[in-house]
């Protein structure tokens, strides 16, 4: 990963001014970091506090702080599988730097596990295995099937998570506003979220549904800007756990063509760690308490890590708490320690365990009785309950209002009235779902009847048919 497509995509320094840096680092060979200060895009505090942020690449096979056994396994496994490799194609697969990737080299033809062949690749020597390095690739290949990213040190992840910590950023009123952007919420439970983000702690939105519950816990991921480091994969006892995961994780560092992991100069912090924004993961009614162990892959025979562990320095919504497949006194009992002690325990097929950090703002949402779903004694342990609301009568009439112009619906003033007294005749709460979807559902009623789009007591009618039981 290159310092100056890091810089841009933190929206520090434009991409412009930064390829205008690196030409004029190219032509003198000075650091970046003193190039951007003195063209005044950064204070030399900004440059050196990201800096010292980011581990160094290592250069020898000591400095990855990992069995070099592991590494000369995943070594024979991707050179058994490719046939042949290059030191740019090993650097590239393993997350290494080049200088590192010849190193390895070097040493493993030192022990006669790879040999070089004739023949040009990419303007570089063929890197083949010998047979006393394909007879180790079978045993490595027994032990899992694992070929990509070295992993870091279970050491080295638990300091980095620490150091990245959830509760590290200072989070302002200013970007709790901006975060919630477009929900409609009022001063009193912007200032209430905004506090219990800040704290770090634990969460429980509460309230009747449809009220913007979980849309309010998927935005609060949005009030931390800070970068955060997650590799690609640890090693604990032996064993490989996957953590990054593109599907959760929003990678930084990338340009419109690609990964920027493949250039030259692209060693300027370890690959093995991946710049992303704080994740955020949700699960539902389909959590179980097997999602939050590790789960081994009896084939490939290496872990993919919990939701819990890939929520690491993010937000973790555990949404409609109470529907799951496991009881709401199951899921609490299994993380009373986590949310006391701020870590957690850990257990390989093996039979081994091991204390990994826990670090997140754990958000519960739910439109049940917090009452029925705990007792006190796990209530205490959510320090911030925060019930949220269905509007008044103001607010939801200036949203059905902002909303039937959004869906091109002419909604007169004695429509809104006429739909706030139908709601209430009705017996239900009003909700900020339903200001969202009347005036869209008349609007495909109209399109499909070729009528135009006027909200009247059919039309309103017809959408409060489908969203009020009777």
């Amino acid at each position: 990963m290159r310092f100056s497509d890091l810089l841009v995509a933190l929206d520090l320094v434009p991409r412009n001014q930064v390829d205008e840096t690196l030409a004029r680092q190219a032509q003198t060979g000075r650091p970046l970091g003193e190039l951007i200060v003195e063209a005044g895009l950064l204070s030399a505090r900004q440059v050196q506090e990201l800096q010292d942020g980011l581990p160094p690449p290592p250069d020898t096979l000591p400095q990855l702080g990992i069995d070099s056994r592991i590494v000369f396994d995943i070594l024979v496994k991707y050179l058994s599988t490719a046939g042949q490799g290059t030191t740019a194609s090993i650097a590239e697969t393993l997350a290494i730097s080049r200088r590192l990737s010849a190193a390895l080299i070097e040493s493993a033809r030192a022990q006669g596990i790879v040999e070089l062949k004739p023949g040009i690749v990419a303007g570089e020597l063929r890197v083949e295995l010998t047979p006393r390095g394909r007879s180790m690739a079978v045993e490595a290949f027994a032990n899992n099937a694992y070929i990509g990213p070295l992993p870091i040190s279970l050491a080295e992840y638990s300091q980095r998570v620490l150091r990245q910590t959830i509760r590290g950023e200072t989070v302002t009123a200013q970007a709790v506003a901006s975060a919630m952007q477009p929900l409609v919420v009022g001063e009193e439970l912007l200032a209430k979220v905004g506090i219990a983000a800040n704290a770090g702690r634990s969460i429980l939105l509460y309230g009747a549904p449809g009220n913007g519950k979980t849309s309010i816990a998927e935005r609060m991921v949005k009030v931390f800007g800070a970068m955060v480091l997650v590799p690609h994969c640890f090693e604990v006892g032996g064993q490989i756990v996957k953590v990054f995961d593109p599907s959760v994780h929003r990678r930084l560092g990338l340009r419109n063509d690609r990964p920027v992991a493949a250039s030259l100069l692209a060693d300027e912090f370890d690959p093995r760690w991946v710049p992303c924004r704080r994740p955020f993961v949700a699960a539902g009614g389909e959590l179980s308490l097997d999602m939050l162990d590790l789960k081994f892959e009896e084939t490939a025979r290496f872990y993919e890590a919990p939701l819990h562990v890939k929520a690491m320095n993010g937000v973790l919504l555990i949404d409609d708490f109470g529907r799951q497949l496991v009881r709401p006194e199951a899921l609490l009992n299994r993380w009373v320690v986590p949310m006391d002690r701020r870590i957690d325990f850990l257990k390989l097929h093996t039979g081994q365990s091991f204390q990994i950090p826990f670090d997140q703002l754990l958000v519960f949402s739910t439109n049940l009785s917090p009452r029925d779903l705990m007792d006190p004694a796990f209530l205490r342990r959510l320090p911030y309950k925060i019930h949220v609301a269905g509007p008044s009568v103001e607010d939801f009439a200036g949203l059905l209002h902002a909303n039937a112009d959004q869906h091109g619906v002419e909604y007169p003033e004695a429509a809104i009235i006429w739909t706030i007294e139908a709601i209430q005749r009705h017996g239900t709460m009003l909700a900020y779902y339903q200001a969202t979807e009347i005036p869209q559902q008349i609007a495909d009623f109209c399109r499909f009847l070729g009528r135009p789009p006027v909200a009247d007591e059919s039309t309103i009618g017809f959408a409060l048919g489908n969203l009020l039981v009777r």
